[in-house]
């Protein structure tokens, strides 16, 4: 079978369909990747066949990093913005390669795209949840609303409001972008609801957020991308060895104006607290001015080799991020910028693991430091083990893997008017 995986965005929503991609090859199938085009080394690393999509992914980042905190609306003006100029481009590309797919798989951003070249070539295709949108459980709000305080009624208008922005926001950029390129598809956007009318993989955990309820959706746990090959080199394997347990602070994608002033105020963090770091720079440039010997300044580690071998960890809150921390065992501090990062960091401290989140426009050396020694404590860090046991049972990538041979072999006997009996809800 050949798989069309479509997404867009930084690493935390490409990372997840690598390790789709990687876990579809191993049981015979053949995955493609179409991600911005800065990813091909990563897609070429596990064999993965890759369609490059145009756009600066990074500029996008920083744009979301320092503008969009808070503010719903203008984090939709932002994508919008960005979107309209590469749009046409995508859509073409995806397009062509949607031609030789068995299956298409996508994702938030993607969706509309995704289901307009499935519904034109006639191939199944499946969406997929990094957070909850598509079918999020009655308990929650809209994840632009990390909060508690809404009544049931609140909770639903806002999942009501927040989908007709979407829908209405990519039907407004389709019909803007075919006027100009109406090479790309039909005049108008088709669109089936993910979980009730084509089939939704729901990849996050339950210990953060319980399962929706739409009769086609299905909970697998977060799609971890393991590389157990992976050799450290050697002066980070000494670092390691000679001394205990760091911190780890990593901010993944999020490039941030703010980056020195950060840098300055997690090392004097480190050092009030008397904790040795690996400080992962990342797209942020998280770099110090100077590095005291307790510091250990890293690219890109592969996070199921280092977290275990951490103490604690100060991130950004990105669902993957998040995710691979608690499944370690390991308690952290978290410094949400904005998109899905401060529902995150709300869902992670719920769960009693981590102390409460600490917004970036909010970070100073005191009350880093003072999140930092709770998390820490025997308190946090246990429950972080107990939550780490609770996401090392979900199937995960292999059941994501698992549930897609099922319906795509489900639409096969329902094409050729045979019942089929093997569907279920196992995967919850």
């Amino acid at each position: 079978m050949r798989v069309l995986m479509f997404t867009y965005g930084s690493r935390g929503d490409v990372q997840p369909f690598v390790a789709l991609g990687a876990t579809l090859r191993a049981a015979g199938h053949q995955p493609v990747l179409a991600a911005p085009a800065r990813f091909s080394q990563l897609a070429a690393e596990h064999r993965i066949a890759f369609v490059p999509l145009p756009g600066d992914i990074e500029h996008l980042t920083r744009q979301i990093a320092d503008e969009a905190r808070g503010r719903p609306l203008r984090l939709i003006s932002i994508i919008y913005r960005f979107a309209l100029p590469l749009g046409a481009e995508v859509a073409r590309r995806i397009r062509h390669a949607a031609k030789s797919a068995d299956l298409i798989v996508h994702t938030f951003l993607t969706v509309a795209l995704g289901h307009l070249y499935a519904q034109h070539y006639g191939i199944p295709e499946c969406a997929v949840d990094l957070f909850p949108f598509f079918d999020p459980p009655a308990e929650l709000a809209n994840l632009m609303w990390p909060t508690t305080r809404m009544d049931f009624r609140w909770r639903r208008l806002s999942h009501v409001f927040a989908h007709r922005v979407f829908r209405a926001s990519q039907s407004v950029t389709y019909h803007i972008l075919r006027q100009l390129n109406p090479d790309i598809g039909p005049p108008r956007l088709p669109w089936a609801a993910p979980g009730r009318a084509i089939p939704l993989l729901l990849a996050y955990s339950k210990a953060l957020v319980p399962p929706g309820t739409a009769p086609l959706s299905r909970q697998t746990g977060p799609w971890y991308l393991h590389q157990p090959h992976w050799q450290p080199p050697p002066d980070l394997a000494n670092f390691l060895a000679s001394g205990p347990p760091p911190v780890v602070v990593s901010f993944g994608s999020m490039a941030s104006r703010e980056a020195p002033r950060m840098a300055t105020i997690i090392i004097e963090t480190l050092r009030r607290t008397g904790q040795r770091g690996i400080v992962q720079h990342g797209w942020s440039n998280l770099l110090p001015k100077w590095t005291p010997d307790y510091i250990y300044l890293a690219g890109d580690i592969p996070h199921d080799w280092l977290l275990p071998k951490a103490a604690a960890m100060i991130h950004h809150g990105g669902a993957g991020t998040t995710a691979a921390a608690l499944r370690a065992g390991l308690p952290a501090v978290i410094v949400p910028f904005a998109a899905d990062q401060p529902f995150w960091a709300w869902r992670a401290h719920l769960t009693g693991a981590n102390p409460a989140p600490l917004p970036v426009g909010e970070l100073t050396v005191e009350r880093l430091s003072a999140a930092l020694q709770q998390a820490l404590s025997p308190t946090h860090r246990a429950r972080a083990a107990d939550i780490a046991r609770q996401m090392r049972s979900e199937g995960g990538v292999m059941a994501a893997v698992e549930q897609l041979e099922q319906w795509v072999t489900r639409q096969l006997h329902l094409a050729r008017g045979e019942c089929f009996v093997g569907d279920s809800k196992g995967a919850q």
